[in-house]
């Protein structure tokens, strides 16, 4: 999300915001049907627990109720699934647009109403979409690597349109840890193998009181580096997924 399209969505007035969340008036990303949720979260999670013998650890730090934003390293192409289906309640993904058009991925992309995100020049319709899903009460997840992870660690440079979302939209931000992963389905494989995936959420961070000291760019670069911290300093050298030292 690294643009400036997001300077063109201006934030409303301090008295307009304290009216009502900024991107309420715009249409929040669609839900998928009952229908395909249903099946979708049970194949996947068949898949997950008995082909990756997936752990979801402290996925009660996700709100159980209100905004929130997940932020997740990016090891595979099936991170989406390994991290939302942590919890019940949905998760709107923001994703790499083009990635919708792939054959099979990009039905599914699109099946579970994945926002398109052109990551070079974000379209202010993604953006507000991101934005009143949030208004909206509910979760939305995004990737700060901005592609699957080219080794075991992240990705650099990182962006900040993560934190800068979360800011603006004054809601929680989750940092997610997916471990593991990259060894069962590394982005050089066409396909993944069986092995073990451990996906830890760590505890919000409240971004609407962090550092108001500072000015709203820096703001999100600090935020950003405290995710890029947290998430980053809980993966392991070589990618394994025994490896949170601690459980806080």
């Amino acid at each position: 999300m690294e643009s400036t399209a997001t300077e063109l969505l201006a934030p409303p007035e301090a008295g307009a915001r304290a009216r009502r969340p900024w991107g309420s008036a715009y249409a929040p990303a669609p839900l998928p049907t009952d229908l395909s949720e249903r099946v979708g979260r049970g194949l996947t999670r068949w898949a997950l627990r008995w082909v990756f013998g997936a752990e979801h650890r402290h996925a009660d730090r996700i709100p159980r109720r209100g905004a929130a934003i997940l932020v997740s390293n990016h090891p595979t192409i099936m991170d989406p699934f390994t991290v939302a289906f942590g919890t019940r309640r949905w998760v709107t993904w923001l994703a790499f647009d083009e990635a919708l058009g792939w054959p099979v991925a990009g039905q599914i992309m699109r099946l579970y109403r994945a926002i398109p995100l052109d990551i070079a020049r974000p379209r202010p319709a993604s953006i507000k979409a991101a934005y009143a899903t949030l208004a909206h009460g509910r979760l939305l997840g995004l990737f700060f690597e901005g592609e699957r992870s080219r080794g075991w660690g992240l990705n650099q440079p990182l962006r900040t349109g993560a934190a800068r979302l979360a800011i603006r939209a004054g809601v929680p931000i989750v940092p997610v840890t997916v471990a593991g992963a990259r060894r069962c389905w590394p982005r050089e494989r066409p396909l993944p193998r069986p092995g073990k995936i451990v996906v830890h959420y760590h505890p919000p961070i409240d971004a609407a009181a962090y550092r108001p000291d500072l000015p709203r760019r820096a703001r999100a670069a600090r935020l950003t580096d405290d995710l890029a911290r947290i998430i980053g300093g809980a993966l392991p050298p070589d990618g394994a997924h025994a490896f949170f030292r601690s459980s806080r």
